[in-house]
């Protein structure tokens, strides 16, 4: 796997213009290539208490770089789920976390990472997760798996799904749905599988600025949320005036550039 070095290399030609390209066109081989030179690489965006305003957790971000070009996310994220990638990032970025906690070893915090519903079905999949904590030296209690994409997976994966996150649960690992309120099966999910969190998805919080509807949607995902014993985390506060709305309508954890964005390792402060 990449060095600290390239990764810090890589990171730093992120911050350059970003490329509009269409899609990229990948194959397997491409996306781990990138992922060993470190061209594919993470960062790290903080979330605060919306109580007290430390920082308790810290989502871990995918990027690209290579030869002074900065590839988005969505040119590419979608292509490491469907050509069976996922897991080896997941490895990767659950090694980055264990040198944060090594960089800071006062952080107490958990360290959210995205995971697609498709690649958590998987056969295998709690094996890898545990073989790469236990390889990275990194408790399960400090990981939540954010499973992203509300669409239809199959009756037989949905079963595997539930059975794979139900022991990853039992295991310490906490289980969040991101970007609540924002696809179909929501509701559904929420009843099916061993969330601990949700994540209110951000389209919410910036309507609510401006819209008395979205303000009540936002709200009632959060009562919602709480009714059913489930930590809330309010994404997309990119102002003061997004803090303070996020808190007046109950999130309990806040995430966005009006906190940080996203940074690379050399430039996370903790």
């Amino acid at each position: 796997m990449a060095q600290s070095s390239t990764v810090e290399a890589g990171a730093q030609a992120g911050e350059r213009s970003l490329d509009g390209a269409d899609l990229l066109a990948l194959t397997r081989s491409d996306l781990i290539g990138a992922i060993g030179l470190g061209h594919i690489y993470p960062v790290f965006q903080p979330q605060i208490s919306a109580q007290h305003g430390g920082i308790v957790g810290i989502e871990v971000l995918a990027r690209w770089s290579d030869k002074g070009r900065h590839h988005r996310p969505e040119k590419f994220v979608g292509s490491i789920t469907s050509l069976g990638v996922e897991t080896l990032l997941l490895d990767y970025f659950l090694g980055a976390c264990s040198q944060v906690l090594t960089r800071f070893p006062g952080y107490q915090g958990r360290f959210s990472l995205n995971v697609s519903p498709k690649t958590a079905a998987c056969a295998g999949f709690v094996q890898e997760v545990l073989r790469a904590s236990l390889s990275h030296g990194l408790d399960l209690a400090r990981v939540v798996l954010e499973v992203t994409e509300q669409t239809r997976i199959s009756r037989g994966s949905e079963a595997r799904l539930l059975a794979n996150l139900g022991a990853l649960s039992a295991r310490g690992v906490v289980i969040s749905q991101d970007d609540f309120g924002s696809g179909y099966a929501s509701l559904q999910a929420l009843g099916l599988l061993p969330f601990k969190q949700v994540k209110v998805d951000k389209t919410l919080l910036h309507r609510a600025r401006h819209a008395e509807r979205a303000r009540l949607l936002f709200s009632s995902s959060i009562h919602l949320a709480r009714s059913l014993e489930l930590q809330t985390v309010a994404e997309g506060v990119e102002s003061p005036d997004d803090m303070l709305l996020a808190r007046s309508l109950g999130a309990d954890l806040l995430q966005g550039y009006a906190i940080s964005p996203p940074v690379p390792f050399e430039r996370l402060v903790l």
